[in-house]
């Protein structure tokens, strides 16, 4: 079960490095925070592409991303290089199906089991509303705000977030770059693509 665990962790963050990235200056959307917040909450379905890297103390690892998000369902699939070691994670909120090396993992309590099983916390659903550069409204947050009313830091469910650059996606500004840290554990986020209308 440890090699299992270990091995679907490593899936979850192998792939193409991100050492080159470069911290972009966008336009302005012309939008305040609260006109911006509630039409990215308001989308439907939307999409986007990225790359990840992740240091937890005791390896690092890095991939790419396809995150597709449709009401309460997600898509999330990541790759390593050469499209190796894929995983798949699909669902609706409380009914997550995981799928890795040929092992289909279903999941009634998505948060907990998908933590157990990448070996630490991992607060997915969350991460729905962090992609788009906002805090989740069912849990309580610390914010900072900077330029252009954007949401500069957020401390919420034990992790802490730091949205270090933007760019602008059919007109509105969404994250580019998301540094993501939880205890000893380093994640980074570099959106490449953002679709509002996949």
């Amino acid at each position: 079960m440890i090699r299992r665990c270990e091995s679907i962790a490593a899936t979850l963050i192998v792939g193409i490095g991100l050492a080159g990235c470069t911290h972009l200056q966008p336009g302005s959307d012309e939008l305040s925070y609260g006109e911006r917040r509630d039409y990215l909450m308001g989308l439907e379905a939307w999409a986007l592409r990225g790359r990840i890297a992740v240091d937890t103390g005791e390896r690092a690892f890095q991939g790419r991303f396809q995150w597709s998000q449709e009401a309460d369902a997600l898509a999330l699939t990541v790759r390593g290089p050469l499209g190796t070691n894929v995983l798949r994670v699909s669902g609706p909120a409380k009914a997550l199906v995981v799928e890795s090396r040929g092992e289909t993992f279903n999941l009634d309590e998505p948060e907990a089991q998908l933590s157990a099983l990448v070996g630490w916390w991992l607060p997915v659903m969350s991460f729905k509303r962090w992609l788009l550069g906002l805090p989740d409204p069912d849990y309580a947050a610390q914010t900072r705000f900077g330029d252009d009313n954007l949401l500069a830091e957020l401390d919420q469910r034990l992790w802490q977030l730091s949205f270090v650059s933007h760019q602008l996606a059919a007109g509105v500004l969404v994250p580019r770059r998301i540094d993501l840290s939880h205890e000893s554990l380093e994640f980074r986020i570099v959106v490449d693509s953002f679709d509002p209308a996949p």
